[in-house]
């Protein structure tokens, strides 16, 4: 028995699907006809699922639709998993410290095994190693197949999603000035890991198999590993280049441009700000056409990176571009400033489009200034200092994030029995339902001692040390996760857009606790579990479109999550006790802290005031009002959509209406509009006049943009910036987004503030 059968637990019962046989392929195929021509596809209304961009031809285009007799838990596959996984996560904690922050994303990965593994099969011995029990595995199965290199993937991309851990280790030993060492850290991680692995085995059969959950931001990295695999060359739209050419192409011109706005010429990165730049010291062109601290009205820029700060274009259905980019245009760019510019609660005084909070006098708040060594607000030394001042992007911020949590939950209540019920009860298929219908997956029960296990290691974290959450807190935050996972991760699913709840776990932890280190921790306990999630679903749709087993699939995302939840914390705990000056403003190679000091100012916000200015009768309590209107939006549109199930309405989400522009000030103006730009000459125009070109070329064009640029962005760091060679390089083109009124913030008045009465 090989280790991979031991683990595929195949059902003799069904008829085997797979390649060799005539008889089964001829099941297949009928299989495969009675599904087109049925209407399992559609939603409970009989219309075409929300991912209409992406139809069930365009998946089948780029990921195979027939089960391949290759063995997916390998010895190869194994020893790339842990050695990726190990490099790949701990370089991208070290880079996670830096500004510019770069994330090293799993795709990387993908890249690198398959050389990585084809040089396996070349050089090692094909021997068979006997194990007790009658179980062995083969040094050397055969040639490295698509199964192994998705589990590449898979791993990889659960092990990277742990930027809030980084943060967490961050600001717990740095700011909060707290070392409760790395084994408590280590252990409050593992935690939230093998919590959301426990909720996405147990939503397995919702989030995963059902046909409508497409995962659209995993499709790119569907056609990379066809394109590394399959050498099948149709002609498409008159192209007759293959998808391997095509990708090495857009590859090594991704990878070659990328040196000019990263390194050679930076203003290429944000060169929409150009009439800025016409008169830097103009507070006005700064504030609208800026695009570091300003509306970004211009549309341009040279640097895939900034056009795929939101998502990548090429992968995103055009109707949820749509309602970002709507979204967006009507808060950021009519509403928004419409309220600065009238100075309502005194906005004018400060940048239109920041994340930091301010003193009365137009200064960064500092809190040190105002808390005892436990954290806790001294209205003495408060009132001796300075009331917070909050930005209108941080108050837009968090008034979208309250009405995206509402029209969430609401339009998810509307949407229960087609997106929960149905599946569960009508278990609708497809042809990759049908391919893997002779594995099994572990019992449900299986996934509820996990879940157990998880738990038990957070309240062994909250109650049996001295930390800053009890056991009771720890579970009201995992009870809120395990709320919102579904409605959560529905919207990735189905949009490649990912909806941020910081504000809600925020404003919860505010008027519980009002304490920054015990909202911190909350708030990590909670959107730990939705994050990692996320991110373990979408890895497991992955493996469920190449075909590994279920059984192998989740095997691989427990080690996923002990190993991230292991390596995370540890790398980031030694980077912070071994290397001089992290996190302060002379940090060598640029380990300043930033995202981490961002998000620490948020926590002091909410964890001090949020009680009292966002209350009723305090300042900023306006915000609280987006509660009912995210419910109310959200109501009425579902209402619509039931109403008339075939209109315009169909395809507007709710919940992207408040979300797409609540990214905001991480993202601004020209970053949204070229993203809506792209998306909307290659999933819309080249979608529909071009089609057949776009079925072939369209994702492996997406994945090469991303590859050539993540590649880039390795090198060009450890060679250029990590070694200072970039110090003695600077030109105008360098330098001119770095000064003038974008770069510092200008406010619109510029005189004193009156300082507010109370909160």
């Amino acid at each position: 028995m090989s280790l991979s059968n031991s683990l595929d637990n195949k059902n003799p019962e069904l008829v085997h699907v797979g390649r060799g046989n005539e008889e089964t392929t001829d099941f297949y195929k009928d299989e495969k006809q009675d599904f087109y021509e049925s209407g399992d596809y559609s939603d409970s209304n009989g219309s075409t699922p929300a991912l209409a961009d992406f139809t069930r031809d365009d998946v089948d285009a780029i990921v195979p639709t027939e089960d391949f007799d290759a063995p997916a838990s390998t010895l190869r596959m194994w020893v790339l998993v842990i050695v990726l996984s190990t490099v790949i996560g701990g370089v991208d904690a070290f880079f996670n410290m830096r500004f510019p922050t770069i994330h090293i994303a799993a795709l990387v990965a993908q890249v690198v095994a398959f050389p990585l593994g084809e040089l396996w099969y070349w050089i090692v011995p094909s021997w068979n190693v006997p194990l007790p029990f009658g179980c062995g595995f083969n040094l050397n199965p055969g040639p490295f197949n698509q199964k192994e290199h998705a589990l590449v993937f898979v791993v990889v991309n659960v092990v990277v999603s742990a930027g809030l851990v980084n943060n967490a280790v961050v600001e717990q030993f740095k700011f909060f000035d707290r070392d409760i060492g790395i084994g408590k850290m280590i252990m409050a991680h593992v935690s939230c890991f093998i919590l959301s692995y426990a909720l996405s085995g147990l939503t397995y059969d919702i989030l995963v198999t059902p046909p409508d959950c497409v995962w659209p931001g995993i499709l790119g990295n569907c056609a990379l590993l066809q394109t590394f695999h399959s050498r099948e060359n149709k002609p498409a739209g008159g192209w007759t280049i293959s998808r391997f050419k095509f990708l090495a192409i857009v590859f090594t011109v991704a990878f070659v441009w990328y040196w000019f706005p990263d390194f050679i010429a930076p203003f290429l990165s944000t060169i929409g700000a150009w009439i800025s730049w016409c008169k830097p010291s103009s507070a006005a062109l700064s504030q609208v056409f800026g695009v570091q601290t300003g509306l970004g009205l211009f549309p341009l820029t040279f640097d895939w990176s900034q056009v795929t700060s939101l998502s990548n274009p090429l992968t995103t259905p055009f109707w949820a571009v749509c309602c970002v980019f709507g979204s967006f245009v009507f808060w950021i760019w009519i509403v928004m400033p419409g309220l600065y510019y009238q100075n309502h609660w005194q906005t004018a005084h400060l940048p239109i489009m920041t994340s930091s909070v301010f003193d009365v006098k137009g200064k960064p708040y500092n809190a040190s200034k105002v808390v005892n060594q436990d954290w806790d607000l001294v209205t003495s030394k408060f009132n001796d200092y300075s009331p917070v001042m909050l930005p209108i992007a941080f108050l837009m911020n968090v008034a979208l994030g309250l009405a995206s949590f509402t029209a969430m939950m609401v339009t998810f209540f509307l949407r229960i029995k087609p997106d929960v019920i149905d599946p569960l009860r009508l278990k609708k298929t497809d042809v990759h339902n049908v391919a893997l219908s002779k594995y099994k997956n572990f019992h449900w029960s299986y996934y509820v001692a996990w879940f157990i296990i998880g738990l038990a290691i957070g309240f062994g974290f909250s109650g049996a040390y001295s930390t800053n959450i009890d056991a009771g807190a720890f579970i009201v935050s995992i009870i809120i996760a395990v709320a919102l996972y579904m409605p959560l991760i529905f919207i990735e699913s189905r949009s490649s857009i990912e909806v941020s709840l910081q504000p809600f776990f925020e404003i919860i932890g505010a008027f519980w606790f009002k304490n920054p280190l015990k909202l911190f921790w909350f708030y990590t306990f909670g959107f730990s579990v939705l994050q990692h999630g996320m991110h373990t679903s979408m890895s497991a749709k992955l493996a469920h479109y190449n075909k590994v087993p279920p059984k192998v699939t989740m095997t691989c995302l427990l080690f996923a999550a002990i190993w991230g939840g292991v390596l995370n914390p540890a790398v980031t705990g030694y980077i912070l006790y071994h290397f001089e000056g992290v996190c302060s403003a002379d940090a060598t190679n640029h380990l300043v802290c930033r995202k981490q000091k961002t998000q620490f100012n948020s926590q002091l916000v909410w964890g001090l005031f949020g009680d009292h200015i966002f209350t009723p009768g305090g300042r900023y309590s306006w915000v609280l009002w987006f509660f009912l209107v995210g419910a109310v939006v959200s109501l009425a549109i579902g209402l619509i959509q039931m109403w008339k199930p075939n209109s315009f309405w169909k395809r507007v989400n709710p919940t992207l209406l408040f979300a797409g522009a609540a990214n905001i000030p991480s993202v601004t103006g020209y970053n949204v509009s070229t993203w809506a730009v792209c998306a909307a000459i290659m999933n819309f125009w080249v979608h529909r006049t071009r089609h057949a070109w776009w079925k072939k070329y369209n994702l492996v064009l997406a994945v090469g943009l991303d590859t050539g640029l993540a590649i880039a962005v390795i090198l060009i760091y450890f060679s250029i910036f990590y070694t200072g060679a970039s110090d003695n390089f600077t030109w105008w083109g360098t330098t001119v987004s770095k000064s003038g009124c974008d770069a510092n913030g200008c406010p619109h008045l510029t005189g004193s503030m009156t300082t507010p009465l109370g909160w």
